[in-house]
């Protein structure tokens, strides 16, 4: 029971470096920033003059952030499984 429950809450946020917490607030940041895009995707779907290009330019500078927080957590769950190399 107690392993299910890292599992859930724990282990995730350690393989990026972050406390639940930390984890909580940047996830949290992400949702609230993706439902301001929204609204902005549908405002330019109304009138197209505005909004051009905010949803296309904030959501390719949020798949870089992600890109490299998703590599923090790769290389922490290589290290953890003992095949981490940092020469490679």
């Amino acid at each position: 029971m107690i392993r299910a429950l890292n599992r859930l809450f724990l282990d995730h946020p350690r393989e990026v470096g972050e406390s639940y917490l930390h984890h909580a607030a940047a996830a949290s940041r992400f949702g609230l920033k993706l439902a301001r895009l929204s609204a902005c995707a549908f405002t330019h779907a109304v009138m197209p003059g505005v909004h051009k290009t905010t949803v296309s330019n904030e959501i390719k500078r949020m798949a870089d952030d992600l890109g490299y927080r998703a590599q923090v957590a790769r290389e922490c769950r290589m290290k953890d499984a003992g095949a981490f190399d940092p020469g490679l």
